[in-house]
């Protein structure tokens, strides 16, 4: 379909508007803050906000840590380094970022900020990671293969699980500031800290780059680069006793982009006035209590994501909004025996222009048991109902067993099921008519793998084996009018492994490594499947120099893949990123970095390149 990529999802407003809501934001955040109550409040910390437990499996975490040292910016930035996940960007910084998880498309995996559904229901289910700065968020978590049951339906090939951060300590402000090439300019303020019964944390950022295009230097064909992103977050908990807390979280976040339109005879984009906005609000209230035996959360979570596109010739509007009603509840009854159960309602509403809706509830159980001190099983079922289609029910079952003191063997095996998206139903657009008949689309996944850690625990790896096949695959099919229908297609089989390793030999010096294997074919004519290459590879290496003064270097790279749209070959491509920062004094640091240090030239769609060498400096304050 010639022109999917560019509607699917970019997102406008016109060039020009800024961010002035940023500035009054800014006061609201309170720096005179009072002196710390002497009462102490010991909140349970439920586990509930994971309840994967990853046992069989393996999760990847990105922390604060790990994306302050590497100065990344976008969630873009930060994911390649997760051996499971596979990035695709339609050019520079702004354009739309697809992905996928062990051969599922993003449409086909869920990606949640602490709990609440980003997914669209607007624009095919799907979530463009564009979008996404890492300013204020704690923890990026990669649960890939079958181990996402409680999350419910759509992982196909797993989640991204966003954590935003939560006020600890003293309460304290920090703010950072940056600038470079391409007239980029960043921004972020955060304050946060504990007073008593509360905790909070709220933050602003602000990114803009550009306006200005370039040449790709591939085709010779010029493109645009303007974009500016705005993000306010803030989360409030207050402990009304011991065991019981009350927790708020708000996130609202905006980009405006401006995308090139494609010549429909060489599929190379040229410069337009073209024009994206995309809106996403995502709020949730949680109410948590319980004791060390029993423990629950009821939580109520809203998404609202609003789309325009500005064409000369066209214009479109959508909107996308999923309210949730979820409880979870935790029983350990005793060492060997923990119970952890839950259920949900909700409806997904996609409006474009006509409104149509969907209600869905779910209820799932999971048992761990643990029968011996080194043997750790999981076993867990989910019963869904979406209206208009039939029950599903979905299970997962896994096992830990440690060998050693050092070496752990798991394996998971698990099915699930993602609805037809609201829009495929439904919408209507000028080239594509809906399809109300859809049927969900299924898949089966199994993994294995083995945990070693070495050098008196100064070095672990990881090695996964894994198979993921999905059915009734949701295809474009085009009509003899021209036009195109969704239908139930192809199956997808993926099979590979992937090995992650972290690795600090002295106190000052710290590896890690991601690296993945993939055999992904369409069924039945056993075709290779688009944008997923056989071979990513990934790693950075961060030293400390000194007790102010460290220094980083990141690499990046993937063999050649198929372009979805053209068919052609892309070709393969590495990039290497370097940086570092000094620390004035305790209030104070500098900081810089290089991206695309050997000034490469790629394309990870057809058409669409990216920019060259880029540098960056800049400050960061704290009281």
């Amino acid at each position: 379909m010639p022109y999917f990529r560019l509607f699917y999802c970019i997102h406008t407003q016109r060039a020009g508007e800024g961010y002035r809501w940023i500035i009054p934001c800014l006061v609201l955040i309170n720096t005179s803050l009072s002196a710390q109550s002497e009462t102490t409040y010991e909140v349970i910390d439920t586990p509930l906000a994971s309840p994967s437990e990853s046992v069989g499996g393996d999760e990847t975490f990105i922390d604060r840590k790990e994306i302050e040292t590497y100065q990344e910016t976008f969630l873009k930035d930060a994911l390649p380094y997760a051996p499971s996940v596979n990035l695709t960007r339609d050019g520079p910084v702004g354009r739309k970022v697809d992905f996928s998880i062990r051969g599922a498309r993003s449409i086909q995996n869920l990606v949640l900020v602490d709990g609440i559904y980003v997914n669209n229901p607007a624009t095919g289910g799907g979530t463009d990671l564009a979008n996404f700065l890492n300013a204020d968020l704690e923890r990026i978590e990669v649960i890939p293969g079958p181990q996402a049951l409680a999350y419910g339906p759509g992982a196909l090939g797993g989640v991204i699980q966003l954590v935003p951060k939560k006020g600890k300590g003293t309460p304290s402000l920090k703010g950072l500031a940056e600038g470079g090439s391409f007239r980029t300019a960043y921004g972020a303020i955060t304050g946060q800290g504990e007073e008593g019964p509360l905790n909070f944390s709220a933050t602003v950022a602000g990114f803009k780059r550009g306006p200005e295009t370039f040449v790709n230097h591939l085709h010779g064909n010029r493109q645009s680069d303007r974009y500016k992103n705005g993000t306010l977050s803030s989360r409030v908990g207050y402990a009304l006793t011991d065991n019981w807390e009350i927790e708020g979280l708000v996130r609202y976040f905006e980009g405006q982009v401006q995308f090139d339109s494609p010549d429909p005879k060489t599929f190379l984009p040229i410069v337009a006035r073209n024009f994206t906005n995309s809106q996403t609000l995502l709020s949730s209230i949680d109410n948590k209590w319980g004791s060390e035996v029993w423990e629950h959360s009821l939580k109520a979570m809203y998404s609202r994501t609003h789309l325009n596109t500005t064409m000369p010739t066209y214009r479109n509007s959508t909107l996308g909004e999923h309210p949730v009603l979820l409880y979870r509840s935790e029983i350990k009854s005793n060492a060997k025996n923990t119970l952890m159960g839950g259920m949900e309602g909700g409806q997904e509403r996609a409006k474009e222009p006509s409104l149509h809706t969907r209600n869905h509830g779910g209820i799932f159980l999971i048992h761990l048991f643990k029968p011996f001190q080194t043997t750790e099983l999981k076993g867990g079922i989910r019963l869904d109902k979406y209206q208009s289609l039939d029950k599903r029910v979905t299970f997962n079952v896994g096992v830990d067993q440690s060998v050693t003191d050092t070496t752990n063997l798991r394996a998971s095996v698990g099915n699930n099921f993602k609805p037809p998206a609201l829009s495929h139903l439904f919408q209507q657009m000028p080239w594509q008519i809906p399809n109300p008949h859809l049927k969900p689309e299924k898949s089966r996944s199994v993994e294995a793998g083995i945990d070693q850690t070495f050098l008196e625990a100064k070095g672990k790896t990881s090695l996964t084996g894994f198979l993921n096949q999905i059915d009734h695959i949701t295809l474009s099919h085009r009509l003899s009018d021209g036009k195109y229908k969704r239908i139930n297609g192809e199956k997808r089989v993926a099979k590979g492994g992937e090995a992650a390793l972290f690795l600090k030999p002295i106190p000052s010096i710290e590896c890690k490594v991601a690296l993945t294997y993939i055999h992904a074919r369409d069924f039945p004519d056993k075709k290779k499947s688009p944008l997923i290459p056989a071979f990513k590879g990934a790693g950075g290496i961060q030293w400390q120099a000194l007790p102010d003064l460290s220094f980083f270097i990141q690499g990046y790279g993937v063999t050649s893949r198929k372009d979805s749209v053209t068919k052609h070959t892309l070709s393969p491509y590495g990039i290497i990123h370097i940086g570092g920062g000094y620390d004035v004094h305790q209030h104070a640091a500098f900081f810089w970095r290089v991206e695309n240090l050997t000034n490469k030239h790629y394309e990870e769609v057809f058409g669409y390149g990216t920019r060259g060498r880029a540098f960056f400096i800049g400050l960061e304050a704290k009281i």
